[in-house]
């Protein structure tokens, strides 16, 4: 396996990487003492359906390049024998995020080539990437139902700073629960 910096150009390559996932599981937002003593995240089974990123307004790669300036942006990609496996697209400070902090915007893996550590190498590019720029963090957004991007950012570290029940006008999501996570990469 190889990981490459691509440029804008390439995004119709890197937007055949599947981001579509089966939920079977969704953590939901259990309040401690009315919500005085915190709030916890309970995994519970649900009925499993697909969820497919790219099919959301406005989230398919190939929209990117009409609402941002993607010249600025880290976009990287794993090959393996050739093909196209996996893909992280990383931003800049973005307004509405925490300061000083760039922003993991996608982080995608061929199904059949998942549980193989290739999005771990691909976080630690986009980490290398963030700390060549002096920014002081790395923030990436995941939802409630996206148990396994949950599981796999606490366990490299990342801390989950915002609960957002409400955070999705969009009608297709408004029963996921926007989780903001934070990662520190300045040594």
């Amino acid at each position: 396996m190889h990981i490459q910096q691509i440029d804008h150009s390439n995004l119709s390559q890197y937007a055949n990487i599947s981001i579509a996932y089966e939920v079977t599981t969704k953590l939901h937002i259990s309040p401690i003492h009315n919500g005085l003593g915190g709030l916890q995240l309970i995994k519970k089974p649900c009925t499993p359906y697909v969820k497919d990123y790219d099919l959301l307004s406005g989230c398919h790669p190939l929209c990117w390049t009409g609402q941002f300036d993607l010249d600025e942006w880290g976009l990287f990609v794993a090959l393996e024998n050739g093909m196209y496996v996996a893909g992280a697209a990383v931003a800049p400070e973005m307004t509405g995020f925490k300061q000083g902090a760039s922003n993991l915007w996608d982080l995608r893996v061929q199904p059949d080539a998942r549980g193989k550590g290739i999005g771990g190498k691909l976080l630690e590019t986009v980490i290398l990437w963030s700390k060549e720029r002096e920014y002081n963090s790395l923030m990436v957004e995941t939802q409630n139902v996206n148990v396994p991007a949950c599981t796999f950012y606490s366990s490299k570290g990342f801390i989950l700073e915002t609960i957002d029940q409400h955070g999705y006008d969009d009608p297709s999501v408004q029963d996921e629960v926007k989780l903001l996570w934070s990662l520190p990469i300045q040594d």
